[in-house]
Formats: C-alpha cells, structure tokens, sequence
C-alpha cells in the first residue's frame, strides 16, 4: 500500500530542559533517552530518503523538539502557528527563519490559535481539530491563506485529547488509523477507518511517508491491523515522548 510522499523533514533536538515540558502525567521523563530515541526517529527518516533540516536546539523552550506544533506547509506556502501556550510562544521564531528562506509564510494572528497537531491534510481536504489548542479564528485564517489553493478545510470537534492527531492519523490510500470516542469519525465517511484497540490509543499517531508507516513500539494489535491492509510497519520506541504528551508525527514538519 502507497503512504503520502515527502522529501523534508524539518526536526529540532531533544532539549536539556525537556522533562519540563507541558504534560499532566507524572512518570519520570528520562531526557538522555529521549535524545538517543529522537537520534533513531531522525535516522528512520533519512533512511526514507528524507533530507533533515535541523533548527537550533533552546533549552529555554523544554517543548520544542515537538516542532509540528509550530507550522503547517501546503506546497509553497508556509503557516506559522500563533500558539496558545505561553512557554511555547517563541519555538514558532527559530522555525520561521529557516522556512521563510524555502516557503512563502503566512502568520495566524490572535485571537487565533492554533497548533500543528490540529492540522490533517489528507489530499486536497483540511481537518483542523477544534481542542483547548486550536479554535474557529484559526480555522477562519487558514481558509482565507488557502482560498486559491483549492483546499477544503473541514473543521472537527475533539475532546478529550491534546490534538486531533494524538487520536488520528493518515496511513495512506485512502485509510486512516484512529482511536473511538474522541470525534465524530463519520467525518471520515469516505474513507477506510482502522481503529485502534481502546488499550492502544497512542498508537493511533502514525507517522506514514515514502511506503512506510512509521508507529511506536509495543502496540502488537494495531501493528497487525495496519499490515494487515498491506501496508508495510517500522517500529520506532517512543516511550520517552509518550510521557511527555507527545508522538511521532510531533517531532517533523514534512513536505
């Protein structure tokens, strides 16, 4: 089964500072592993015949390895996030430089919100998830950046999850892997759903490019549902950035 295609992948490093980054839980975030995993995620994608382009390290900013928060590319544009969070306001700076080199950029401005994990393109539609992250003055912007770009932006109600990405992603041809209960998914009407079991809803983030799915190790029921369509599985550990609230899809910006 093909997976979307991409040739960048814009990554940032694991900061000294990242077991300070937002989350609710409690577990210890071992930060010199989570380097050494971040070290094989980027790996994985140079393997894929990615071309890594890396910003600076901050260790003022403990979240900003997650750097898909900070920006959405559509072809030769580029959106810069205005996030809601106050510690994480200034990751979008080191990242604008580097894609206004490459992109045409475009801001969301306040009172727009609005993080990359809210943003699935699929093809030529748009879902941006509605969370405590993103809201309709983002969704508005967005449509007005994208008008002549032939986009549909459908925007999508979530509760309950940080992003709508933490529940659902894109695999490829026409599927999408997703954990119940977060959305309505007859959003998803035309397309193949694959639901995750309810006791691995983290392996509901897949990061899928260049005809592989990328997933986090230890989640065997989802790994056999998604090689069951066909698609052909790498492994990656993620337990460092499960604990600190995030996933694969959070450590790239790929175009």
């Amino acid at each position: 089964m093909s997976t979307p295609k991409a040739e960048y992948a814009l990554v940032r490093p694991v900061p000294n500072s990242y077991d300070k980054c937002i989350r609710t839980n409690t577990e210890r975030i071992d930060v010199e592993l989570a380097k050494k995993q971040h070290i094989e995620y980027c790996k994985a994608l140079e393997n894929l015949g990615l071309k890594l382009l890396w910003a600076l390290s901050d260790d003022a900013l403990p979240d900003s390895c997650f750097v898909e928060d900070t920006a959405v590319v559509f072809g030769q544009k580029a959106v810069i996030c205005n996030m809601k969070m106050e510690s994480r306001k200034k990751e979008v700076v080191e990242i604008a430089k580097i894609l206004e080199k490459i992109k045409r950029v475009y801001r969301i401005k306040p009172p727009a919100v609005i993080e990359g994990g809210d943003v699935l393109k699929i093809g030529s539609e748009v879902f941006v998830g509605l969370t405590a992250r993103t809201n309709f003055y983002a969704v508005d912007q967005l449509r007005k950046i994208l008008e002549n770009d032939g986009f549909n932006i459908i925007s999508v109600r979530v509760n309950g999850a940080t992003h709508l990405k933490s529940v659902c992603t894109l695999l490829g041809d026409g599927y999408v892997v997703l954990a119940k209960g977060y959305f309505d998914a007859d959003i998803f009407k035309g397309y193949n759903k694959l639901l995750v079991p309810k006791e691995e809803q983290y392996a509901a983030n897949c990061l899928a490019v260049n005809e592989v799915v990328l997933m986090a190790k230890g989640y065997p029921e989802t790994r056999r549902l998604i090689e069951g369509e066909g698609f052909t599985v790498q492994e990656l550990e993620m337990s460092e950035f499960r604990k600190g609230e995030g996933a694969l899809t959070c450590l790239s910006i790929l175009w």
